[in-house]
């Protein structure tokens, strides 16, 4: 019977320690990363929602003329609030079922807010997203047309890092062309 000396105990000892330390790293190295790309997956989620609701009211919008114009008012050279009259009942005809919505980014709280019955000033609102770092629309030489983007980041407070992700969103949403008549 052969016996085993202390040194090969030893050497058996740190070779499996030095295994279980290197299966712990990936583990952690593991959470990591599945943390950073869920983070980023969220703030994807939020841009893209953000952005399907303004389309959605933007393509049922009754348009931009003087009578029911797309306002957007800025401030700090974020868009701090967008108004848009969409057409409710789908007649075509800004008559009085047709509502005004608005969409407004608070950068103290970094807050993009819906008003589903704007009337001139904030009333109850539905809070879209709590992380976004800046809100830009922008109507180009062709009315009935509207470039928006849109950042978000996981905490908006803090700098961009690893462990914070941000997320820039550029779409833009038509509205229809309506018969003024």
């Amino acid at each position: 019977m052969k016996a085993f000396t202390l040194i090969e105990l030893v050497l058996v000892v740190m070779i499996l320690g030095v295994v279980a330390l290197t299966a712990a790293n990936f583990e952690l190295f593991g959470r990591f990363e599945v943390n950073d790309i869920d983070r980023a997956s969220r703030l994807q989620n939020d841009a893209y929602l953000i952005a399907a609701s303004l389309c959605k009211d933007l393509n049922s919008a009754l348009g931009s003329s003087g009578e029911w114009p797309l306002a957007i008012s800025t401030s700090g050279g974020n868009t701090s609030l967008v108004t848009i009259w969409v057409d409710y009942n789908k007649n075509g005809v800004r008559d009085g079922s047709d509502r005004q919505v608005a969409y407004g980014y608070d950068s103290t709280t970094h807050q993009l807010r819906k008003y589903d019955n704007y009337s001139g000033s904030p009333g109850t609102y539905t809070i879209l997203s709590r992380k976004v770092v800046s809100f830009v629309c922008t109507v180009p030489a062709s009315v009935n047309y509207m470039n928006f983007s849109i950042v978000a980041r996981y905490d908006p407070v803090s700098g961009v890092s690893t462990n914070n992700p941000e997320v820039s969103l550029f779409s833009s949403g038509n509205m229809p062309s309506v018969s003024l008549n």
